[in-house]
Parts: structure tokens; sequence; C-alpha cells
């Protein structure tokens, strides 16, 4: 009894705040599993908007969820809304989704280079090939997590550019990699078989500026 009215005041405290921190978590982990499943829903109505040939439509229903979302969906509903938003014929506004993933601070790294590679992607067809390899150049890097299709983006840039050899090394550095992709490494070895082939055995400069534009246009 003496122990009792000496702490029995601290441990029904004690008692108190151990129910109320399991209520706590329990609500939420209910709140955010609701959360989740809003998310889901949300996406899933934009998805279906653009299943329905309503792209314009689709990309504000991503867009939005991209601003609200947390975690997963944010970035996730950022490259849908670029996809979208290509897809209505507005190309300013998907490269400005790619752009803002690229930026995001909330974003994983391997996220937001993905963002910027396929920015850069879509800048292809208008920017100065030069100018994109320089850009490119962050990506390509050995322990950039997108560096193999960056080195492929960055053969077709030279090969625009007319840098007929220094394509050759982008596709033999493709080549040799064993890391490589399947697909990257099947795509490299055509193309550079189309501009003539490793260094050793290229064709004169002027049959492998011929055989370039044939190359770019393929790869377009």
């Amino acid at each position: 009894m003496r122990l009792w009215k000496q702490y029995g005041t601290y441990l029904v405290g004690a008692a108190v705040a151990i129910v109320l921190g399991t209520g706590a978590g329990v609500a939420w982990r209910k709140y955010q599993e609701s959360q989740r499943q809003a998310e889901a829903q949300r996406y899933a109505a934009a998805d279906e908007l653009l299943r329905q040939d309503r792209p314009s439509e689709a990309a504000a229903a991503f867009r939005a969820l991209a601003e609200d979302a947390d975690g997963g969906y944010r970035v996730v509903a950022r490259l849908r809304t670029a996809e979208a938003e290509a897809q209505a014929g507005q190309s300013e506004a998907a490269a400005d989704a790619l752009g803002e993933l690229a930026g995001s601070d909330a974003a994983a790294p391997v996220f937001r280079q993905l963002g910027d590679l396929l920015m850069l992607q879509r800048a292809l067809d208008g920017a100065d090939p030069s100018a994109l390899g320089e850009r490119l150049a962050g990506l390509t890097a050995a322990d950039a997590p997108w560096r193999h299709s960056a080195l492929e983006l960055d053969a077709i840039a030279q090969l625009r550019a007319g840098d007929i050899a220094a394509a050759r090394r982008t596709f033999d550095t493709l080549l040799a990699d064993p890391r490589t992709p399947a697909n990257l490494s099947r795509r490299a070895a055509e193309l550079l078989a189309s501009i003539g082939g490793p260094e050793a055995s290229a064709p004169d400069a002027g049959t492998a500026e011929v055989t370039s534009e044939d190359s770019a246009e393929e790869a377009q």
C-alpha cells in the first residue's frame, strides 16, 4: 500500500500513455492505409481516362495526384502525366512534367535521373546534338542508374551531329559492358553495323556519312 500510494499515480500515468500511444499508432496506420487506397483509386481512375482516349483529362488527373500523393504514387503519377500530355499533343507540358520530376527533392535520385533522361529523350528532335551530349554526361557515369539508356541516347545524338567516330566509341562501350541489357546491346550492334562496324572495319568517311543518316532515321 505504501508503494502504491507513493508510485501509483506514476504507474497509472504510464499505463494511460501506453494505451494512448498504441491507439494513436493504430489510428495512424489506418489513416495511412486509407490514404493509400484513395491514391490507388485516383490512379486507377486517371488510367481509365487514358484508356478511354481522353488524354487531356487523364493528364489533369495524374497531375493532381502527383501534387497530392506521397511516396511512389507521386513519382509514377508524374511519369504518367508526361505520357498523357504527350498523347494529347502537349509536348511542352510533357517536358515540364518530366522536368518537375528531375528537379523534385522529394523523389529518390534514381527517379530524378529517370525524369532527366526522358526529358532529354523528348528533346532529341529539337535540341542541338552537341549540347545534348553535354547534358547527358552526368547520366552516363559508371555508377549512374540509367547509364546504358543514356549511352544509347548519347550515341544517337552523336550520329545526328555527324560525329561517326564518337558514335562508334559509344556503341563499343555499350557492347563491351556485360551489364548492358540485351535489348540495348542488340540495338547497339545493329546501329554499329549500319555505320560500318567497329573502328577497325569502318568504311571511308564518305560512306560513313551516308550510313549515319540512315542509322539516325532507324534510331528515331
